[in-house]
């Protein structure tokens, strides 16, 4: 059957779902993007540019270029002839790949970007957890510590956390920008429900969220622990008190992606039950 590549437009919503669920593990931000704000793009955040190579109704590859400059791709086939019809139609430069990593080192390549300067381009580990399967730290099942949604006045220094991670993982300078788009980050998953942060003994001592958020899935992302307090659980607990609450809510499954060089958090991502089960690919360019 002729393979039809197009920009996908509202009413080809369910198709897409259905090629997306088939690869939900790495397919998270363009789940949970395409359920917020469809196929229109708005240019607010999570709208995005989606392009698809089609036969007939059935999808077989799919990339989107979001508000934020970042491209997100799903496409085992066809990515050449995607790229190409959506970056004729990009109405923003893109400033970062997401997705699966073979994926998105074939995407440089074929969009001249191999020796574009990068604030990261890393190479990560895809892990995921059947949320029956959570393994509950001892201090947060006995209700010593509490993981919990943060208080309004806690917001400011969590922007602050922020602006540490920001820093810390090459995704921006400690400068005025980094500080602004800190700032919004935080009270928008503070808005959506999907931030999270531990307390022990009246401190906050971590915080994570939902970086994407669909009915059965979460995807977590923006973990934190303050350098003092690390290698002490703070995280892992965390966490996995944002996945208790998730699974109160619907949700069956969780994933996340780390550096393969981050052996401590990969122990914490471990011992709260996710396995490894891919490889992803994040590209920030300067």
């Amino acid at each position: 059957m002729p393979i039809e590549v197009r920009q996908l437009v509202p009413g080809d919503d369910l198709m897409i779902s259905d090629f997306l669920e088939e690869r939900a593990d790495s397919s998270m931000f363009l789940r949970a993007n395409l359920r917020r704000s469809g196929l229109i793009d708005s240019g607010t955040p999570y709208g995005g540019t989606y392009v698809g190579a089609m036969a007939g109704s059935r999808v077989e590859a799919v990339a989107a270029l979001y508000w934020n400059g970042f491209l997100s791709i799903q496409a085992p086939y066809h990515l050449g002839p995607i790229l190409q019809h959506l970056t004729k139609r990009a109405v923003r430069p893109i400033k970062g790949l997401l997705g699966p990593h073979a994926q998105t080192a074939e995407a440089r390549q074929l969009l001249g970007l191999r020796t574009a300067p990068t604030r990261k381009d890393s190479r990560e580990d895809l892990f995921a957890l059947d949320l029956n399967q959570i393994v509950v730290p001892e201090h947060l099942l006995a209700g010593h510590w509490t993981s919990r949604r943060p208080r309004r006045i806690e917001l400011k220094n969590l922007v602050g956390w922020r602006v540490q991670s920001m820093v810390e993982t090459s995704a921006g300078d400690d400068n005025e920008q980094t500080w602004a788009e800190a700032d919004e980050g935080i009270r928008r998953l503070d808005r959506e429900g999907a931030l999270w942060v531990l307390e022990v003994d009246g401190r906050l001592v971590a915080m994570n969220g939902y970086n994407a958020i669909v009915p059965d899935m979460v995807q977590i992302g923006g973990v934190f622990t303050p350098p003092d307090l690390r290698s002490l659980g703070f995280a892992r607990a965390c966490i996995a008190g944002s996945l208790l609450a998730a699974r109160g809510a619907g949700a069956d499954r969780a994933v996340l992606f780390t550096p393969k060089e981050n052996p401590s958090a990969q122990a914490a991502y471990r011992a709260i039950g996710f396995r490894v089960v891919g490889e992803y690919g994040l590209v920030v360019f300067k």
